[in-house]
């Protein structure tokens, strides 16, 4: 849980952007003497460098990194004349953006930079924000839409792991708020976000959260990835003056390379989430929470065997179920065993490739590719797991060969088409008996989103 008054209270003293007391002591903006509001600004446009913004030409907020906020701050109670120009950049220069804002005695506000520079997107959002103490055991919780990549998208905050039957927030549009302070009873909440009417596709999960009473949570998505998330949620406090709520999904597949074994059942935490799990396969990504899991092997209802593991958000692993099932309570170093993987999903310049050894019944091996030992791989034993390589995009003639020998390869993967952009795990199996043969598994990668037209 994170209870998020208490996360990063560290973070206050070394966070840049505060009003008058940023990374740099140049700030010229005098602090009001007469009647004043309380102002915070937040960063959200995606694509703009770290900003200076000047309130009535004195220097007030200094290098404010993008999704980054400040801390409230007073300012006078009358029209003020707010520029924006690119961090470091001589006062006198032209602004990146200009507005006036009046703000009213004694109200609190929260400016946003929201929006995209590259187009006529970018805009700095005003939001009157009621700031109040919620009654005892209550939270509340304001919500801002400041992710236009993303589009509109239906925001879900249960109590439970079920997602609900409807949500907090449906059709939420880019630069639309709550307009109002939610109030939910004090506790722990799962924020998820899907596209707008698709509640079977995840965008964004965090995971559980804890909402106290007392403070006023202000909510902004944000057009930063985080995980396997194309977007992430900030929360503004005041002291921190935000947390991020990163996307707390890990994924995790399971492949049946046990040459022996029967078709099994894969459990987590003691569930079955795979029945009949046969030889060779090789299973999609299933989506977890972050966390401590046992992993498990069943075949006709009977453990064969468990591990733990730790998966931690924004990883991606792969569960091997190798060796051979007749060793499994012997210290045979081919008996059948579980083994994790950690898979790196994030496309290379070129094509990249991983190799793993999980034939029990061949012995070590050389790889080559193109006539050649390929990246030093000679003598590979079992179990071996190589990291991965980024290679050219190209054809290739991939072998792997008993040690010391240079032909009838156990497998010939002469005039293998590798292309740019794309992951392979290349696995070595053999059925049951010294005959080697290979698995090619395109693994898969996030998908590059087209942002929507703006609304």
């Amino acid at each position: 849980m994170k209870a998020l008054t208490l996360l990063l209270v560290a973070m206050a003293i070394v966070l840049s952007g505060c009003l008058g007391s940023s990374g740099s002591s140049s700030s010229t903006f005098v602090p009001p003497s007469g009647p004043s509001a309380d102002v915070r600004v937040l960063h959200a446009a995606a694509d703009a460098p770290a900003v200076d913004i000047y309130i009535n030409d004195g220097l007030a907020i200094s290098g404010l990194e993008v999704f980054e906020a400040t801390s409230f701050t007073s300012v006078p109670a009358e029209t003020l004349t707010i520029d924006v120009r690119a961090a470091g950049a001589e006062p006198d220069s032209e602004p990146v953006f200009t507005t006036d804002v009046t703000p009213i005695e004694g109200e609190n506000y929260t400016i946003v930079a929201y929006g995209l520079l590259g187009d006529e997107s970018f805009d700095l959002l005003v939001i009157a924000d009621d700031i109040q103490t919620p009654p005892a055991d209550t939270a509340r919780a304001f919500v801002l839409h400041a992710a236009p990549a993303v589009g509109n998208v239906d925001v879900y905050v249960d109590a439970t792991d079920e997602l609900g039957a409807e949500p907090l927030i449906a059709d939420f549009a880019p630069g639309a708020d709550s307009a109002d302070y939610q109030e939910v009873p004090a506790g722990d909440y799962r924020v998820r976000i899907t596209p707008a009417g698709d509640r079977d596709t995840i965008a964004y999960d965090s995971g559980f959260v804890t909402l106290e009473s007392g403070p006023s949570y202000f909510l902004a998505a944000l057009d930063r990835e985080s995980g396997f998330a194309p977007a992430s949620v900030t929360a503004l406090l005041d002291n921190p003056p935000f947390v991020m709520l990163e996307d707390q999904r890990a994924q995790v597949r399971a492949m049946h390379l046990s040459p022996d074994a029967p078709n099994v059942d894969i459990t987590v935490n003691g569930d079955i989430v795979l029945s009949d799990v046969a030889f060779r396969d090789v299973s999609p990504y299933l989506e977890v929470l972050a966390g401590d899991y046992e992993i498990g092997v069943e075949a006709a209802g009977d453990e064969v065997s468990t591990l733990a593991v730790t998966a931690e958000a924004g990883e991606a692993y792969s569960i091997l179920a190798t060796g051979l099932l007749q060793f499994i309570d012997s210290s045979n170093t081919n008996a059948f065993s579980l083994r994790p993987l950690v898979d790196d999903l994030v496309p290379g310049e070129g094509a990249k490739v991983r190799i793993i050894h999980a034939a029990p019944d061949v012995g070590a091996v050389d790889i080559r590719v193109n006539d050649a030992i390929f990246q030093e791989l000679s003598g590979v034993e079992f179990f071996a797991a190589t990291p991965y390589f980024d290679v050219p995009a190209d054809t290739y003639d991939i072998g792997v060969f008993a040690t010391g020998t240079t032909t009838d390869p156990a497998i010939d993967l002469s005039g293998t088409t590798l292309v740019g952009g794309e992951i392979y795990t290349v696995i070595a199996i053999n059925d049951n008996t010294p005959n080697a043969e290979a698995l090619l598994v395109v693994d898969p990668t996030p998908p590059t989103p087209t942002p929507p037209a703006l609304q």
